[in-house]
């Protein structure tokens, strides 16, 4: 017997708390990781919602912006 994927689905929570970390400016990793669910159902999820996270160029330029790549002794 072929086996169902498993899928869950999103609550209104879920979708609040999706809503809150891309406006904190969560990576798309950080945002997946906090919601318990794959990377592929957030980013759809939020591009579903009209919203979209930073790519890894876009998060990087913000970090070393800050200075999150500034060594020290």
């Amino acid at each position: 017997m072929p086996k169902q994927p498993i899928t869950r689905r999103w609550t209104e929570d879920d979708i609040a708390h999706l809503l809150q970390l891309i406006k904190e400016g969560a990576t798309l990793m950080r945002a997946a990781a906090a919601l318990n669910r794959g990377t592929a159902s957030v980013q759809k999820k939020a591009r579903s919602l009209g919203k979209q996270f930073d790519g890894v160029r876009q998060v990087r330029a913000n970090l070393k912006s800050v200075g999150a790549f500034d060594r020290k002794p």
